[in-house]
């Protein structure tokens, strides 16, 4: 079986976070016999063709090359918009070239598998189309998500659906989503992406950066986020409750993960929390994000909006409990109680209270968190899970009853 990905995200090296759980479903289909072909948009300093763990990419050209940045950064596209409006003339030119890409290596697949509504399930429309190829669309969360409050967004992601054969949320509220866009509910499934993490190994995060050792032998509540500082990710509603929380004098400290337009005010919003409270360690490889977030006793997304939140899922099978945001996405992996703690978004003072729960509990992390490892284990939301549910779609989209 030969699948063509078309994505607007997919990382530049093995460190960039931006579109790696792609990557793992890419390579764990490989892993399976499948011949996985990347398409994603071409950006400064990335070849334009190369074999990753298997996986064949291709990146399409579609500006000068050093000034390609519609699609670069760890915000998107929406965001880039947002601070640099001039790059909307890149958008016509990125919807060009990676239509015609598709078109060209779709040829030589059998199925077209598009990440995100638009652009790239825009390009996999008008290519399944010419070539005659079944197409099979993903949302991710923030293309729906933005769909619902913009009618011209709305417009194309319903055009780009009624188009796919298939249509697929990585939630069941990304699936509901396609069908208040009027696809019925026999074109519409809920597939939840899986997790490839392996075991731990906290000391070597501390290898890699001796500061961690101070956060690591914190005699108090150790709080890990891991994820975009960008302003969706509301991180400063985080450091807010962790300041309640040390005015309060609780012993409470927490180890940022990531990088992003937000990360000054954040350095900025963290002196206010205390000196020695909050450490912030930059982007780190997706595969070592696990040995980092070991190194905590629980887990924070503080998000507005989520797809599915698949770092819940790393951070609960590396056996951390999570408290998170009410939104849709991680309230379907979080049980409020069981493996961890909900909270409205936003609201600092119910993501502090939330965290007192641990402070004044020191067993309570441990027992939740060995829940949390349990659930996400016994729901099979593995790489490998997640690869063989994908190959079943194929084949079904195929005619063919494979896995």
């Amino acid at each position: 079986m030969r699948v063509l990905f078309i994505t607007s995200a997919y990382p530049a090296n093995v460190d960039d976070p931006r579109g790696a759980f792609i990557h793992v479903l890419a390579r764990s289909l490989v892993a399976k016999g499948v011949e996985i072909t990347v398409l994603a948009p071409g950006s400064p300093d990335t070849p334009t063709s190369e074999l990753r763990d298997g996986v064949q990419v291709r990146r399409a050209t579609y500006w000068i090359p050093r000034w390609q940045s519609l699609a670069t950064g760890l915000g998107g596209i929406v965001p880039n918009l947002r601070t640099r409006p001039w790059l909307a003339l890149q958008i016509p030119t990125l919807l060009a070239a990676l239509t015609w890409q598709a078109v060209r290596l779709a040829r030589g697949v059998d199925l077209i598998h598009a990440h995100w509504v638009y652009p790239s399930g825009t390009a996999g429309a008008i290519a399944s189309r010419i070539v005659a190829k079944p197409l099979v669309v993903t949302s991710h969360g923030g293309d729906l998500n933005l769909a619902m409050r913009s009618s011209l967004l709305r417009t194309i992601a319903r055009w780009t659906a009624r188009r796919a054969d298939m249509c697929i949320g990585v939630s069941h509220a990304m699936a509901e989503r396609f069908m208040t866009l009027g696809i019925g509910n026999a074109k519409v499934r809920f597939l939840p992406l899986g997790v490839d993490v392996g075991e731990p190994r906290p000391e070597e995060a501390l290898r890699k950066s001796p500061s961690l050792k101070a956060f690591a032998a914190f005699d108090g509540l150790r709080i890990v986020y891991a994820g975009s500082l960008i302003p969706r990710k509301a991180v400063h509603t985080l450091l807010e409750a962790q300041r309640r929380l040390a005015a309060a004098d609780r012993r409470v400290a927490s180890l940022i993960i990531g990088a992003g337009p937000c990360a000054l005010q954040l350095h900025g919003e963290a002196a206010s929390v205390g000196p020695g409270l909050v450490f912030f360690v930059g982007s780190q490889p997706p595969d070592a994000v696990p040995s980092y977030m070991a190194l905590g006793n629980v887990f924070v997304l503080s998000s507005l909006s989520e797809g599915r939140g698949l770092v819940v899922v790393e951070a609960m099978m590396t056996g951390l409990p999570v408290v998170s945001s009410d939104i849709d996405g991680p309230r379907e992996l979080v049980e409020d109680g069981v493996t961890g703690f909900l909270f409205q978004p936003g609201d600092a003072t119910g993501l502090a209270t939330c965290l007192e729960r641990f402070a004044s509990d020191q067993t309570l992390s441990t027992v939740m968190g060995a829940r949390a490892r349990r659930a996400v284990r016994e729901a099979g939301l593995t790489a490998d899970g997640s690869a063989n549910q994908h190959i079943a779609v194929y084949g079904e989209m195929l005619g063919r009853g494979l896995v």
